[in-house]
């Protein structure tokens, strides 16, 4: 009875979702003119990824870390 899927990583599946994420964020932010969310997700990434040297690991990290400063920086810039 321990024959099972227990082989299938799914790991790969979750970051393709936060890739998915990350792209759709960007143009999103394109699309609708929200400049300024766009300019720092892509400085974000752009900055950890350079940090990181380029790596596999390194661009998940920019990717992650350029999602959530995406939606969070905007917002609290403009509340100033």
């Amino acid at each position: 009875m321990g024959i099972g899927l227990a082989h299938i990583d799914i790991t790969p599946l979750f970051y393709g979702g936060l890739m998915f994420l990350g792209l759709w964020s960007m143009w999103h932010k394109l699309t609708h003119w929200h400049v300024l969310g766009f300019v720092v997700e892509l400085s974000v990434f752009a900055l950890v990824f350079s940090l990181h040297g380029g790596t596999m690991a390194g661009g998940f990290a920019a990717m992650v870390c350029a999602l959530f400063a995406g939606i969070v920086l905007p917002r609290t810039i403009r509340k100033k």
